[in-house]
């Protein structure tokens, strides 16, 4: 998995996806910019028991984790199957 995982910290691997945001405040040069130096990783289709203990132990063993967001239901305040591992550096 972490040979996976490495193959992210390779600039040629880099593609910024065509999705843009609206409420950018900028052109978008600097923007594309921003997106690659992001150190943001988005983790889907986790279980909804899924901790952010488990989800720190998985990914520090490929980099350091900086903050883990796990995305909740805002309802319930439960898992809704998502994280974020912010700041993760390489």
């Amino acid at each position: 998995m972490s040979a996976k995982l490495n193959a992210l910290t390779s600039d040629s691997y880099i593609e910024v996806s065509q999705y843009r945001d609206q409420h950018f405040k900028g052109n978008r040069y600097e923007q594309e910019k921003l997106l690659k130096q992001s150190n943001t990783l988005y983790v889907g289709n986790l279980s909804f028991y899924t901790t952010e203990e488990q989800v720190h132990e998985l990914f520090s063993k490929c980099g350091d984790v900086k903050r883990i967001i796990i995305g909740l239901d805002k309802i319930k305040k439960t898992a809704c199957g998502f994280c974020f591992d912010a700041s993760w550096s390489r």
